[in-house]
Parts: structure tokens; C-alpha cells; sequence
């Protein structure tokens, strides 16, 4: 019941993810997020296997850095692309991680850029991209809407088209989105979409006080 979509725009690239936390009929909780900053101007969105998910794109943000410190420039997006396709290549033959990753990120001379990178290490770079049950929507949403150079408020007006209709059509709608941004000012949050909150539990009562037994 995942949904992760991202599309790129004029000078911009968007990614949005759901923030349910689920296993098997039970939600966990609808303020996960799983979209990742990579560094300060790459976005990595992932779903799959939460274990999975977790560790692999954590793995994937602290080689990014480390790559940083050692060489004193940061990877291009492309660059960061084919390193995730490389890793997750090298797993599918012995312990295959099981997620699917849209990449986000902009560079000073080529701009912003999005990448579809699948479970089985395929790599493409996209304008629009879309993985699990909401791509069904996500994706006819943007064939339908989207266009090459897009402002910020047309990409978003699509983004909450495509949230309507995943929340209207899929019968295990996540009900809790995060958008997130990245331009020629950094990778950042830009709003969240919600329709539930997660409810603080409800404390427990003292227990009544006991009276002391006459001796």
C-alpha cells in the first residue's frame, strides 16, 4: 500500500512519499517519513521492506558523505545514482535488499534530475516516476497533467490531484503524505498532507493507594 511519486519541474525536482508505517492489517504509525536528504541538495525516497529501507538508504547517505570528506566535493546526482544502482547490483546476488528508490537532486550545471532505480538495480532518469499500489494513480494522474518545465505551484497543484486520487480510488489509502523540494537552494521539506494524526496514548492512572492493615 506504499506510494512514492516524484516529478521535476523548472529548476526544481519534487518527491512525495506516504507516512504509514505498516505491517501485514495493523498501521504502526502515519508520520514515517521515507524520504531521506542525502546531502544538501539530494532527496532519496524509498519504499519496500521497512528493515530494508531503513538500513540501505541510511547506508547509501553516510557513502555519499564519506565520499564528501575524503575528496572534498560532493557526487553529482548522477554520479549518486549509478553508486545506489551499483550497491543494490552487487547485493541482488547474494542478500537482496528489497526497495525501490526515486533519487532526487541538483546540480549547478545540469540542473535538477530524478532517477528510477527498482529493486532489481535498474536505473532511468525520468521527468515523472511512481512506485507501489499509488503508482497506478500517481502515474495516470501525471500522464494526464504533467508537462516539461513546470513552476512550483503547477507541480503542486498535481501533486495534490494525485493525493486525491490515490486517497478517493485505492481501497488501502495511506491517509498521510510528506512532500519534499529540492533546488538551487537545497533539498528541504515543503509540506505534509494529512488526514489523520497519530493519537498520544492515554496515560496510565496511578493505581489507588492501599491502607495499612491494623496491627
Amino acid at each position: 500500500m506504499e506510494c512514492v511519486f516524484g516529478l521535476v519541474g523548472n529548476g526544481f525536482a519534487i518527491v512525495v512519499a506516504d507516512t504509514s508505517a505498516v505491517h501485514s492489517i495493523l498501521v504502526h504509525k502515519s508520520n514515517e517519513d521515507k524520504i531521506m536528504v542525502l546531502d544538501s541538495h539530494k532527496l532519496i525516497a524509498a519504499s519496500g521492506e521497512p528493515g530494508d529501507r531503513v538500513q540501505f538508504t541510511e547506508y547509501i547517505q553516510k557513502n555519499v558523505a564519506l565520499y564528501q570528506f575524503r575528496n572534498g566535493i560532493p557526487l553529482t546526482t548522477a554520479a549518486a545514482a549509478n553508486f545506489t544502482r551499483g550497491e543494490l547490483a552487487t547485493a541482488l546476488r547474494k542478500n537482496p535488499y528489497s526497495v525501490n528508490i526515486l533519487l532526487a537532486g541538483y546540480d549547478k550545471e545540469t540542473g535538477p534530475s530524478l532517477y528510477y532505480i527498482d529493486y532489481i538495480a535498474s536505473l532511468h532518469k525520468v521527468e515523472k516516476g511512481a512506485f507501489g499500489y499509488g503508482s497506478y494513480f500517481s502515474l495516470a494522474m501525471m500522464d494526464r497533467y504533467f508537462h516539461s518545465g513546470m513552476s512550483v505551484e503547477e507541480a503542486i497543484d498535481l501533486v495534490d490531484k494525485c493525493i486525491l486520487e490515490i486517497r478517493s480510488r485505492l481501497v488501502v489509502a495511506p491517509p498521510n503524505f510528506v512532500i519534499k523540494i529540492v533546488d538551487k537552494d537545497g533539498a528541504r521539506e515543503y509540506a505534509w498532507r494529512e488526514s489523520v494524526q497519530d493519537t498520544p496514548a492515554a496515560p496510565v492512572p496511578a493505581p489507588a493507594p492501599t491502607l495499612a492493615s491494623p496491627a
